[in-house]
């Protein structure tokens, strides 16, 4: 059973006015992601990158990425956010991208990653729930926005 309430946390949670760079956006989700991960920001950097080789994760005409990887150490699922304003974008494998939403997962969790992985993507299909998150303004924000919806579709 995934513990969405720990899945993400305020701290792990960003609001900026630019990326400059699909790099640069994966080395700030691996530092909020360290903080849970029990790995390096470094090594999940590595990760996530090396995922983004394997095939882009922005999602089909959503201004959405969602790097994630898998790591040893790495106790539960944890999330982290980076929602870009005033809409600015990064350029993402070629797509512009306003929301990212970084992923870590225990290594032997496959199955639960797919599961989590799933969910998010309904999500964000969600109309209403990407404009909620992309209007808003503030870290606080965008956290409740983002739990609130994650909670009610994994409810659903």
């Amino acid at each position: 059973m995934i513990d969405y309430e720990a899945f993400l946390s305020l701290d792990r949670v960003a609001v900026v006015d630019e990326l400059p760079s699909r790099k640069t956006a994966l080395h700030q989700l691996a530092e909020y992601l360290a903080q849970g991960a029990g790995s390096s920001s470094r090594d999940i950097f590595f990760k996530l990158e090396e995922r983004e080789r394997e095939g882009s994760t922005v999602l089909d005409d959503l201004p959405v990425a969602i790097p994630h990887c898998r790591m040893a150490k790495c106790p539960i699922p944890i999330a982290s956010l980076l929602k870009i304003q005033h809409g600015n974008t990064v350029d993402f494998g070629g797509q512009d991208v306003r929301l990212l939403i970084g992923m870590c997962f225990p290594e032997d969790a496959a199955e639960e990653a797919l599961k989590v992985l799933r969910l998010i993507v309904r999500l964000i299909d969600d109309e209403r729930s990407l404009q909620l998150i992309l209007a808003a303004g503030s870290p606080e924000s965008v956290f409740e926005i983002f739990r609130d919806r994650l909670l009610a579709e994994a409810e659903a």
